[in-house]
Protein backbone atom coordinates (compact mmCIF):
# COMPACT_ATOMS: atom_id res chain seq x y z
CA UNK A 1 0.00 0.00 0.00
CA UNK A 2 1.21 3.76 -0.97
CA UNK A 3 0.79 6.97 1.30
CA UNK A 4 -2.07 8.11 -1.25
CA UNK A 5 -4.46 5.32 -0.81
CA UNK A 6 -3.67 5.25 2.38
CA UNK A 7 -4.87 8.38 2.75
CA UNK A 8 -7.67 7.89 0.46
CA UNK A 9 -8.78 4.81 2.47
CA UNK A 10 -8.90 6.71 5.58
CA UNK A 11 -10.82 9.91 3.35
CA UNK A 12 -13.18 7.12 2.50
CA UNK A 13 -13.78 6.21 6.13
CA UNK A 14 -14.13 9.10 7.42
CA UNK A 15 -16.83 10.38 4.71
CA UNK A 16 -19.17 7.13 5.30
CA UNK A 17 -19.10 7.48 8.78
CA UNK A 18 -20.26 11.12 8.26
CA UNK A 19 -23.11 9.49 6.07
CA UNK A 20 -23.97 7.14 8.68
CA UNK A 21 -24.14 9.55 11.12
CA UNK A 22 -26.68 11.26 9.29
CA UNK A 23 -28.71 8.44 8.05
CA UNK A 24 -30.50 5.87 10.66
CA UNK A 25 -26.88 4.39 11.78
CA UNK A 26 -27.84 0.63 11.03
CA UNK A 27 -25.23 -1.35 10.79
CA UNK A 28 -27.35 -2.89 7.34
CA UNK A 29 -26.92 0.31 5.87
CA UNK A 30 -24.13 0.39 2.59
CA UNK A 31 -22.36 3.49 4.61
CA UNK A 32 -21.27 1.60 7.62
CA UNK A 33 -20.23 -0.97 5.51
CA UNK A 34 -18.21 1.00 3.40
CA UNK A 35 -16.24 2.35 6.34
CA UNK A 36 -16.22 -0.62 7.79
CA UNK A 37 -14.74 -1.93 4.84
CA UNK A 38 -12.30 0.53 4.15
CA UNK A 39 -10.54 0.08 8.40
CA UNK A 40 -10.33 -3.12 7.27
CA UNK A 41 -8.26 -2.32 4.32
CA UNK A 42 -6.38 0.12 6.27
CA UNK A 43 -5.40 -2.12 9.08
CA UNK A 44 -3.16 -3.99 6.15
CA UNK A 45 -1.03 -1.08 5.70
CA UNK A 46 2.55 -1.64 6.11
CA UNK A 47 4.11 -0.34 9.52
CA UNK A 48 6.15 2.01 9.09
CA UNK A 49 3.73 3.73 6.17
CA UNK A 50 1.03 4.20 9.30
CA UNK A 51 3.37 5.42 11.36
CA UNK A 52 4.69 7.74 9.50
CA UNK A 53 1.54 9.51 8.25
CA UNK A 54 -0.37 9.24 12.22
CA UNK A 55 2.34 11.44 13.18
CA UNK A 56 2.61 12.96 10.44
CA UNK A 57 1.53 16.80 11.74
CA UNK A 58 0.64 17.39 7.73
CA UNK A 59 -2.50 15.12 8.60
CA UNK A 60 -3.97 16.54 11.77
CA UNK A 61 -7.29 15.14 10.17
CA UNK A 62 -6.27 11.56 10.63
CA UNK A 63 -6.17 12.26 14.78
CA UNK A 64 -8.80 14.10 14.50
CA UNK A 65 -11.52 12.35 12.92
CA UNK A 66 -10.06 8.87 14.51
CA UNK A 67 -11.45 10.15 17.55
CA UNK A 68 -14.88 10.45 15.64
CA UNK A 69 -14.41 7.22 14.59
CA UNK A 70 -13.91 6.35 18.10
CA UNK A 71 -16.98 7.89 18.91
CA UNK A 72 -19.47 7.18 16.65
CA UNK A 73 -22.71 5.83 17.28
CA UNK A 74 -22.40 2.25 15.07
CA UNK A 75 -21.31 -0.16 17.32
CA UNK A 76 -19.49 -1.64 14.18
CA UNK A 77 -18.00 1.80 13.44
CA UNK A 78 -16.44 2.07 16.56
CA UNK A 79 -15.23 -1.20 17.21
CA UNK A 80 -13.19 -1.27 14.17
CA UNK A 81 -12.07 1.99 14.28
CA UNK A 82 -10.78 1.20 18.52
CA UNK A 83 -8.78 -2.04 16.41
CA UNK A 84 -7.41 -0.18 14.30
CA UNK A 85 -6.50 2.50 16.71
CA UNK A 86 -4.98 -0.15 19.14
CA UNK A 87 -3.30 -1.64 15.98
CA UNK A 88 -1.26 2.13 15.34
CA UNK A 89 -0.46 2.48 18.86
CA UNK A 90 1.15 -1.01 19.20
CA UNK A 91 2.67 -0.19 15.87
CA UNK A 92 4.34 3.42 17.38
CA UNK A 93 5.20 2.10 20.53
CA UNK A 94 6.94 -0.81 19.08
CA UNK A 95 8.96 1.73 17.62
CA UNK A 96 9.73 3.59 20.57
CA UNK A 97 11.18 0.51 21.78
CA UNK A 98 12.90 -0.92 19.29
CA UNK A 99 17.00 -0.26 19.62
CA UNK A 100 19.58 -1.62 17.25
CA UNK A 101 22.02 -4.18 18.98
CA UNK A 102 24.68 -2.77 16.88
CA UNK A 103 25.84 1.14 16.54
CA UNK A 104 28.49 2.88 14.28
CA UNK A 105 31.70 3.87 15.88
CA UNK A 106 30.21 7.45 16.93
CA UNK A 107 27.33 5.66 18.86
CA UNK A 108 29.69 3.58 20.43
CA UNK A 109 32.18 6.20 21.64
CA UNK A 110 29.06 8.44 22.82
CA UNK A 111 28.41 4.89 24.61
CA UNK A 112 31.85 5.20 26.41
CA UNK A 113 31.34 8.97 27.09
CA UNK A 114 28.29 8.37 28.75
CA UNK A 115 27.77 8.38 32.72
CA UNK A 116 27.56 4.64 33.85
CA UNK A 117 23.87 3.66 34.46
CA UNK A 118 22.73 6.65 33.44
CA UNK A 119 19.53 5.67 30.78
CA UNK A 120 19.77 6.68 27.16
CA UNK A 121 16.60 8.26 26.06
CA UNK A 122 15.40 8.65 22.45
CA UNK A 123 13.69 12.25 22.04
CA UNK A 124 12.76 11.36 18.52
CA UNK A 125 10.83 8.21 19.65
CA UNK A 126 9.62 10.00 23.18
CA UNK A 127 8.42 12.97 21.36
CA UNK A 128 6.75 10.35 18.71
CA UNK A 129 5.17 8.87 21.27
CA UNK A 130 3.58 12.48 23.05
CA UNK A 131 2.59 13.41 19.57
CA UNK A 132 0.36 10.88 18.53
CA UNK A 133 -1.39 10.34 22.06
CA UNK A 134 -2.18 14.08 21.92
CA UNK A 135 -3.21 14.07 18.09
CA UNK A 136 -5.06 10.55 18.43
CA UNK A 137 -6.50 10.37 22.06
CA UNK A 138 -6.62 14.28 23.26
CA UNK A 139 -7.92 15.91 20.78
CA UNK A 140 -11.77 16.17 20.76
CA UNK A 141 -12.21 19.95 20.28
CA UNK A 142 -13.38 20.89 23.37
CA UNK A 143 -10.65 21.23 25.83
CA UNK A 144 -12.82 20.35 29.31
CA UNK A 145 -13.36 16.77 27.52
CA UNK A 146 -9.56 16.44 26.53
CA UNK A 147 -8.45 17.70 30.36
CA UNK A 148 -10.86 14.47 31.34
CA UNK A 149 -9.23 12.15 29.36
CA UNK A 150 -5.51 13.56 30.62
CA UNK A 151 -6.74 12.91 34.07
CA UNK A 152 -7.87 9.00 33.57
CA UNK A 153 -5.08 8.49 31.51
CA UNK A 154 -2.82 9.81 34.43
CA UNK A 155 -4.33 7.72 36.71
CA UNK A 156 -4.59 4.36 34.36
CA UNK A 157 -0.76 4.87 33.96
CA UNK A 158 -0.43 3.94 37.25
CA UNK A 159 -1.64 0.49 37.18
CA UNK A 160 1.35 -1.30 35.23
CA UNK A 161 3.40 -0.18 39.21
CA UNK A 162 0.58 -1.24 41.34
CA UNK A 163 -0.41 -4.65 40.76
CA UNK A 164 1.52 -7.93 41.41
CA UNK A 165 4.47 -9.51 38.58
CA UNK A 166 2.07 -12.40 37.96
CA UNK A 167 -0.89 -9.44 36.36
CA UNK A 168 1.79 -7.44 34.68
CA UNK A 169 2.03 -8.80 31.77
CA UNK A 170 -2.04 -8.53 31.31
CA UNK A 171 -2.02 -4.85 32.15
CA UNK A 172 1.26 -3.43 30.54
CA UNK A 173 -0.67 -4.70 26.92
CA UNK A 174 -3.82 -2.43 27.48
CA UNK A 175 -3.44 0.80 26.32
CA UNK A 176 -3.83 3.50 28.86
CA UNK A 177 -5.00 6.41 26.71
CA UNK A 178 -7.32 4.23 24.28
CA UNK A 179 -9.36 3.26 27.64
CA UNK A 180 -9.39 6.66 28.71
CA UNK A 181 -10.75 8.06 25.73
CA UNK A 182 -13.65 5.58 25.70
CA UNK A 183 -14.37 5.98 29.69
CA UNK A 184 -14.29 10.08 28.90
CA UNK A 185 -16.76 9.12 25.42
CA UNK A 186 -18.94 7.39 27.63
CA UNK A 187 -19.07 10.06 30.82
CA UNK A 188 -19.96 12.40 27.86
CA UNK A 189 -22.74 10.83 26.14
CA UNK A 190 -24.26 9.88 29.80
CA UNK A 191 -23.94 12.91 31.90
CA UNK A 192 -22.96 15.36 29.37
CA UNK A 193 -21.03 18.27 29.59
CA UNK A 194 -18.12 18.67 32.50
CA UNK A 195 -19.30 22.32 32.76
CA UNK A 196 -22.99 21.25 33.24
CA UNK A 197 -25.25 19.77 35.99
CA UNK A 198 -23.12 16.43 36.43
CA UNK A 199 -20.23 18.31 37.19
CA UNK A 200 -20.01 16.88 41.14
CA UNK A 201 -20.42 12.79 39.46
CA UNK A 202 -17.44 14.02 37.13
CA UNK A 203 -15.49 14.81 40.06
CA UNK A 204 -16.54 11.95 41.98
CA UNK A 205 -15.40 9.69 38.88
CA UNK A 206 -12.29 11.55 38.44
CA UNK A 207 -11.62 11.33 42.45
CA UNK A 208 -12.03 7.57 42.69
CA UNK A 209 -9.69 6.93 39.54
CA UNK A 210 -6.85 8.78 41.05
CA UNK A 211 -7.28 8.09 44.65
CA UNK A 212 -3.70 6.69 45.84
CA UNK A 213 -5.83 3.96 48.24
CA UNK A 214 -7.83 2.95 45.38
CA UNK A 215 -6.17 0.89 42.95
CA UNK A 216 -8.42 -1.70 42.14
CA UNK A 217 -11.12 0.44 40.72
CA UNK A 218 -8.36 1.67 37.94
CA UNK A 219 -6.43 -1.68 37.51
CA UNK A 220 -10.83 -2.82 36.70
CA UNK A 221 -11.20 -0.23 34.67
CA UNK A 222 -8.29 -0.75 32.46
CA UNK A 223 -8.22 -4.37 32.05
CA UNK A 224 -11.98 -3.80 31.11
CA UNK A 225 -13.57 -5.76 33.96
CA UNK A 226 -15.80 -2.34 34.47
CA UNK A 227 -16.16 -0.29 31.32
CA UNK A 228 -17.11 3.22 30.87
CA UNK A 229 -20.91 2.71 30.80
CA UNK A 230 -21.43 1.10 34.14
CA UNK A 231 -18.39 3.22 35.42
CA UNK A 232 -20.99 6.29 34.78
CA UNK A 233 -23.64 4.60 36.79
CA UNK A 234 -22.10 3.37 40.07
CA UNK A 235 -22.49 5.00 42.65
CA UNK A 236 -19.47 6.87 44.72
CA UNK A 237 -19.64 4.15 47.44
CA UNK A 238 -19.26 1.02 45.12
CA UNK A 239 -16.42 3.67 43.45
CA UNK A 240 -14.79 3.93 46.88
CA UNK A 241 -11.59 1.75 47.91
CA UNK A 242 -12.33 -1.14 49.38
CA UNK A 243 -11.39 0.03 53.24
CA UNK A 244 -13.83 3.00 52.44
CA UNK A 245 -15.90 0.33 52.10
CA UNK A 246 -15.89 -1.47 54.85
CA UNK A 247 -15.97 1.77 57.12
CA UNK A 248 -19.07 2.79 55.44
CA UNK A 249 -20.48 -1.12 55.83
CA UNK A 250 -19.32 -0.84 59.57
CA UNK A 251 -21.39 2.62 60.05
CA UNK A 252 -24.14 1.13 58.17
CA UNK A 253 -24.30 -2.35 60.77
CA UNK A 254 -23.81 -0.10 63.83
CA UNK A 255 -26.60 2.11 63.04
CA UNK A 256 -28.98 -1.35 61.87
CA UNK A 257 -27.86 -2.54 65.39
CA UNK A 258 -28.99 0.19 66.91
CA UNK A 259 -32.59 0.49 65.35
CA UNK A 260 -32.91 -3.36 66.22
CA UNK A 261 -31.98 -2.91 69.79
CA UNK A 262 -34.39 0.34 69.97
CA UNK A 263 -37.35 -1.83 68.42
CA UNK A 264 -36.91 -5.01 71.18
CA UNK A 265 -36.52 -2.55 73.51
CA UNK A 266 -39.74 -0.67 72.54
CA UNK A 267 -41.46 -4.46 72.47
CA UNK A 268 -40.18 -5.02 75.58
CA UNK A 269 -41.97 -2.05 77.29
CA UNK A 270 -45.16 -2.24 75.39
CA UNK A 271 -44.86 -6.36 76.95
CA UNK A 272 -44.16 -5.40 80.46
CA UNK A 273 -47.05 -2.70 80.11
CA UNK A 274 -49.70 -5.51 79.01
CA UNK A 275 -48.94 -7.70 81.69
CA UNK A 276 -49.10 -4.46 84.13
CA UNK A 277 -52.63 -4.22 83.02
Amino acid sequence: MEKQEFLELFEAATKAAKSAARGDGKSSSPAVSRCVDAMVRLREAPESLACALVIDPKYPQIGKNHVLLMDHKNPLIQSESKILYSLWIRYLYATGRKQSPRSDKGKQSQRRDRVPNQPVVNKKNKNKKKLVEEIMVSTTGDSNRDKVREILQKSLSKVANEVVVEMKEGVVSCDSWSVAASVESAMYEKLGSFEGTQKAKYRSILFNMGDSSNPDLRRKVLIGEISGERLVTMKKEAMASNKIQMEVQKIKDKARDKEVNRVKSMMMFQSDSMIMT
